[in-house]
């Protein structure tokens, strides 16, 4: 279960850098080649060159020489009091103006399945990657984002929020990040007890979580450690970033999916074979997004060139009866199990190898460009998704299932550079 404790947090000193917001970043994955140069350009001490330093030949090694210069110039400097640090994140999605409120900390390190609970699943190269950079910095530059089912921690975090924070940032998008350093003991044993004996689901940060693991793993080993035994080392522990189930701003959005490079795709015979599972109606190309949304589980907006249309799984038809592959009810329920099973392996023949690879397959976030996309002949098909809600990851992770890859999308990212952590050499302080 749970274990967390506060931290020295490493932060930006604003009296050297200036202006946060010209420093913060996304987090390291969701950065494309154009974001990483307008980041680069934007302040010669961007936290882009901690997290993808821009040296192809010896990253991992600028990635450290980096960080050592900077907390020598005291452009990073770092607490002197461990703390726990609320962090708040203010922005608009589904029409609204939302704030999510959560806390970062140091929590211990586990397997998954013993109180820490993975809903995606991991791939070997950016696991790799990450893992390389933790060996060379020990250092967490983005931290893992976790969700948990207590309610009673922003009762908890009130107080500290109302006060002015110890660092604001606004990222390109418009979301405001704001972080309130608690050293108050009082308060810190309230959290640490309020997650005492709770199960933590991943929500973002698999593969920083999973090389934090491999990174414990390799450094327990050269501790001479048995397997088992116990240890309460720096390595012992990554920082993760904590938020209710229950919190108002905890957004999931949808990642939708394009189709490309199938030799014996066509429009009409693809959908003859869809209309034997599911219903089709045609919609206007504009009104897709809130017919699919109307239409509630199950359903898809799918976009062919020049067409639009709902498609829902026909009633009467039981996800958890068609899918053959292993899995819980829970996973198999999942609309984008539906649509991967039904759809793309069983009748386009993109199967799970096609999937990793993502030789047929595409991602996008924006409707309108991906339609745009497939009338340009760029793909053959685009499918619109609902939102996965929270209560389905929850039930997933719970069953000790993983979703496909790109199941989920918690909008909005957190921000790196705001707070990070460093470890000390190895000794039992933190």
């Amino acid at each position: 279960m749970a274990t967390i404790r506060p931290f020295k947090g490493m932060r930006y000193n604003t009296a050297v850098v200036g202006d946060l917001s010209a420093v913060i970043a996304p987090p390291y994955d969701v950065i494309s080649a154009d974001d990483k140069k307008w980041y680069l350009d934007r302040h010669e001490n961007n936290v882009v060159r901690l997290i993808l330093p821009d040296d192809p030949d010896n990253k991992y090694v600028a990635s450290a020489a980096a960080l050592r210069g900077w907390l020598r110039e005291t452009v990073l400097t770092q607490d002197e009091k461990p703390a726990l640090y609320a962090y708040q994140q203010t922005f608009d999605a589904l029409g609204q103006r939302l704030t999510r409120t959560g806390f970062t900390c140091l929590i211990k390190l586990e397997d998954f399945g013993h109180g820490v609970l993975p809903h995606e699943n991991v791939l070997a190269k950016p696991l790799e990657d990450r893992l390389n950079l933790t060996r060379a910095t020990r250092a967490n530059f983005d931290s893992v984002f976790g969700l948990f089912r207590d309610g009673k921690v922003n009762s908890i975090l009130a107080p500290f929020i109302a006060g002015k924070p110890d660092a604001s940032a606004v990222d390109k998008d418009g979301v405001t990040s704001a972080l309130w350093k608690i050293d108050d003991s009082t308060a810190i044993a309230a959290l640490t007890a309020a997650l005492e004996g709770e199960s933590v689901v991943i929500a973002d940060g698999h593969h920083r979580y999973t090389a934090a693991l491999s990174y414990r793993n390799e450094m327990r080993r050269i501790a001479g450690l048995k397997p088992g035994e116990e240890s309460d080392a720096p390595y012992d522990y990554v920082m993760m970033t904590m938020v209710s189930m229950e919190d108002p701003g905890l957004v999931v959005l949808p990642t939708h999916r394009l189709v490309r490079g199938v030799l014996t795709f066509e429009a009409a015979g693809f959908l003859a074979k869809l209309g034997e599972l599911f219903d089709i109606r045609e919609v206007a190309d504009d009104g897709m997004v809130d017919a699919v949304a109307q239409a509630g589980a199950h359903s898809f907006g799918l976009h062919l060139r020049g067409k639009s249309y709902v498609i829902k799984l026909k009633p009467g038809l039981k996800p958890e009866s068609m899918i053959t592959t292993p899995g819980s009810d829970a996973l198999k329920r999942l609309d984008v199990s539906v649509l991967h099973s039904l759809i793309l392996d069983r009748i386009l023949g993109i199967g799970v190898q096609q999937m990793a690879t993502q030789s047929n397959l595409s991602y996008s976030r924006n409707p309108a460009e991906a339609m745009r996309g497939v009338d340009d002949g760029e793909y053959q098909a685009f499918f619109l998704l609902n939102p996965t809600k929270v209560d389905e990851v929850k039930a997933v992770a719970a069953a000790g299932d993983r979703m496909p890859q790109k199941s989920t999308f918690f909008y909005p990212k957190l921000l790196t550079g705001i707070l990070m952590r460093v470890m000390p050499r190895l000794d039992a302080s933190r």
